[in-house]
């Protein structure tokens, strides 16, 4: 807070206590000086120094404080006064009287931003000499303006946050896009691993059939699923009993073999579900539809 020195007395005054001295201690015109920055004020001059230098910018060595950092209240401040110089701008309906008291303030940068201490801040300034209906329609008017202009800055806003937001959306579309042509890739790599993998599982079935020696030499080459695959390009759709019939019906001519025994028919079954594009539905054998 700004200190003064009476000029008259020496006494140290507050600035709220300023109008008081006067009107009761020192019956005189108003003659000030500022503790801070030694400067002399008359008469209703001082009203306009709110802000002087603190002791310690006062006091500290050349250099050791930051120049050029704007506290937040003096920013505050400068847009409240910015705003008024707007108003003159652009309110081309305004009285001469309300334009007049506006330019008349907007030379202060020390305008109050509540609406009691502008008011006696217009008093003091003018030094009673204003017309208060000019005064309240013109605190009208600034607070309209304020309304509008914080809605449009709160418009301006959404409107960013809304298009951060579709971008946002957008990037992530496109990333799940990737993803899924990721996983479809690497599902295609392990259907093609899983089909060698079949290749290799028979000739290993093969190798185990030869080493029980339950069967001739002739039985261990006949490709159960190479048959199979044969018999359902041939028919298409077929019913699994027919199926199994034409296949064993081929093992035995080829083995040489006349009887057929639960080992076959388990060999058939075990083969025919190795087949990843087959598709049994109600008892009926297909190949899958690529």
């Amino acid at each position: 807070m700004v200190v003064f020195t009476c000029n008259h007395c020496g006494e140290s005054l507050q600035k709220p206590r300023v109008e008081k001295h006067y009107a009761f201690v020192c019956r005189r015109v108003k003659f000030l000086t500022c503790v801070d920055c030694f400067k002399d004020f008359r008469e209703e001059e001082y009203v306009t120094h709110t802000k002087c230098v603190t002791e310690e910018e006062r006091y500290a060595a050349k250099g050791s404080m930051p120049n050029g950092v704007i506290k937040k209240g003096e920013l505050k401040q400068e847009s409240w006064v910015d705003m008024i110089k707007s108003i003159l701008d652009k309110e081309h309906d305004l009285k001469p009287s309300q334009r007049n008291l506006l330019e008349t303030i907007s030379n202060y940068s020390n305008i109050p931003r509540k609406k009691p201490k502008f008011f006696n801040f217009i008093k003091s300034s003018s030094g009673g000499r204003v017309n208060m209906k000019d005064v309240e329609d013109v605190w009208n008017i600034i607070e309209k303006y304020k309304i509008n202009k914080s809605s449009q800055i709160s418009n301006n806003k959404n409107g960013t946050a809304t298009e951060t937001q579709n971008l946002k959306l957008e990037e992530n579309s496109n990333k799940r896009k990737k993803d899924k042509t990721i996983i479809v890739e690497q599902g295609e790599s392990k259907k093609k691993k899983r089909k060698y993998s079949n290749t290799e599982n028979e000739v290993t079935d093969n190798k185990e059939d030869s080493t029980n020696g339950q069967e001739s030499p002739d039985a261990e080459k006949f490709n159960f699923q190479s048959k199979i695959l044969s018999v359902l390009e041939s028919k298409g759709t077929i019913s699994l009993k027919k199926l199994e019939k034409k296949v064993i019906n081929a093992y035995l001519k080829h083995s040489g073999e006349s009887e057929v025994t639960p080992k076959i028919i388990k060999k058939f079954n075990k083969k025919l579900k190795k087949i990843l594009n087959v598709e049994l539905t109600n008892d009926n054998v297909s190949l899958k539809q690529v």
